[in-house]
């Protein structure tokens, strides 16, 4: 199932008073947005959340809450190189990643040297 398609299945299941369901549904189609780079799906995914987390409380509203950051969180990386590593990301710290120059392969914030093709690299931005 695409990530489009399970979002709008999320969207549905909220216009039927299925809060916790639809998190669900959104969640999927979010790490489905994230392997293929689709900040659109992030975009309308956090939008949901938002509406259920601002409808809902208890643990629904805590979860659509921690899903709209998460998105927000993956938007503010996207066209910088930082990837996600998925819901495991989220719960363990994200890992900042960038891609090289020379062959485009994601690595390291901290590498100086690339290990996909030895292209030798720029200290980090926000090294000192």
């Amino acid at each position: 199932m695409s990530a489009a398609r399970q979002l709008d299945d999320a969207r549905a299941e909220w216009a039927r008073g299925r809060g916790r369901r639809a998190i669900n549904l959104a969640w999927g189609a979010v790490n489905r947005a994230m392997d293929h780079g689709d900040d659109e799906i992030l975009r309308d995914a956090a939008d949901l959340a938002r509406d259920i987390a601002s409808k809902e409380d208890g643990s629904v509203a805590r979860e659509a809450q921690r899903l709209a950051d998460y998105c927000e969180a993956c938007l503010a990386g996207a066209g910088n190189g930082t990837q996600s590593e998925g819901l495991l990301g989220l719960i363990t710290g994200w890992r900042r990643k960038r891609k090289c120059p020379d062959c485009a392969e994601p690595i390291s914030r901290e590498a100086r040297v690339c290990p996909h093709c030895g292209f030798r690299l720029a200290p980090p931005p926000d090294s000192a």
